[in-house]
């Protein structure tokens, strides 16, 4: 169906920018689509389609407000593209952390085999903890519950 106002084409100049600008600042597909009120599949769409247009404006104007801070360091590793890192619940001791990172291997990125299995038998531990005090609880819960209100059997009163 075509639309009866089209798009201009300084319009879709200034939208194939825009995605451009957002794309160099690492965000995603969807990110950009929400803030510029498009589809996710249009921005990748212009994304391999088109190339960033050449900057015509001087990159050194003055500004009249202090710059933005700059971003902390960051102080974890990143991930190695198998998807998002896990989050975790807990916040980690910082001196944990840097423990941890000293233990690492600087080639591999890998934690002694040993200390691997001591942590995940410590987690096992915990997780049957966890699991055993939730069937004790939902144990408790089905012996305490009140009994059902209505009638005794199971079947369905018949209107006349």
């Amino acid at each position: 169906m075509a639309t009866i106002n089209p798009t201009r084409d300084t319009d879709r100049a200034e939208r194939i920018a825009e995605v451009h600008r957002l794309a160099a600042q690492h965000l995603s597909h969807r990110a950009i689509a929400r803030r510029l009120g498009i589809h996710h599949t249009t921005v990748g769409r212009i994304l391999s389609t088109t190339t960033a247009p050449e900057r015509t404006t001087d990159s050194t104007t003055e500004r009249t407000t202090p710059a933005p801070a700059t971003a902390p360091e960051r102080t974890t590793p990143t991930t190695s593209g198998d998807g998002p890192a896990p989050r975790l619940l807990h916040p980690l001791d910082p001196r944990t952390i840097q423990d941890l990172n000293c233990l690492m291997d600087p080639r591999t990125g890998a934690l002694p085999a040993a200390l691997v299995r001591a942590i995940r038998t410590a987690a096992d531990h915990r997780r049957a903890a966890m699991v055993a005090t939730a069937h004790r609880l939902a144990a408790e819960e089905r012996t305490t519950e009140p009994p059902a209100t209505g009638r005794a059997s199971g079947r369905a009163r018949v209107a006349p």
